[in-house]
């Protein structure tokens, strides 16, 4: 009878004690809970508002300046220039006017959308944008622009062998795949840019852990 009165003092103990415990915790504020997440997302939010600054400067300079209609047709004829070696090397039988690409069979003019700098302003905003020591933006704006306008050389001579020899593929070629695979490209860069630019944050908490 004694064990049994024991019993059921301790489960009626239990409760109050469990009651006790919990009740010394203090809910979390809501202000201290917004300045958590704020504090979680800031850096996101931070490379998006930076990334977007960037881009719009760059188009407001194209639209409101003279300077890129004054110097663009330079590098759309140097594409030019650099696409007819490549096909020249290739075998191909092509002339080099300009900024247009012919042969006795079939002409390519090397416009603004083909000349690259969408995606490669895109690569380049998005890398000054994050936050990282500028010594590790420099050679990754310099790898990933190179990488971009040596895949736009590869774009215009795979257009140019495609009008020559495959002419139904021209248009798929120039307005689906290509224009997508520039994006891609471009974002995938910037992914191999950020590992490697990270890297040694990453190697450093693992050394603290």
């Amino acid at each position: 009878m004694a064990a049994k009165r024991r019993k059921r003092l301790l489960n009626k103990k239990l409760p109050a004690a469990s009651r006790k415990r919990t009740g010394h915790r203090k809910p979390e504020s809501i202000i201290s809970t917004v300045k958590k997440k704020w504090s979680e997302r800031r850096p996101v939010l931070l490379f998006l508002v930076v990334f977007a600054a960037l881009m719009g400067l760059f188009y407001a300079f194209i639209l409101f300046t003279p300077f890129y209609e004054r110097h663009s047709p330079y590098y759309l004829s140097l594409n030019a220039r650099l696409s007819g070696c490549i096909l020249k090397f290739l075998g191909q039988d092509i002339t080099v006017a300009g900024i247009s690409i012919y042969s006795p069979g079939f002409s390519v003019s090397i416009q603004k959308e083909c000349d690259a700098i969408d995606p490669i302003v895109l690569f380049i905003c998005a890398v000054l944008a994050f936050p990282t020591p500028f010594f590790r933006k420099v050679p990754g704006i310099i790898a990933g622009t190179l990488l971009l306008v040596a895949l736009n050389l590869i774009r215009i001579v795979s257009l140019f062998l495609a009008g020559e020899y495959l002419p139904r593929l021209f248009d798929i070629l120039h307005l689906e795949l290509w224009q997508g695979l520039f994006i891609i490209s471009a974002v995938v860069s910037w992914v191999f840019w950020l590992l490697w630019a990270t890297q040694r944050q990453i190697q450093v908490k693992h050394t603290r852990n």
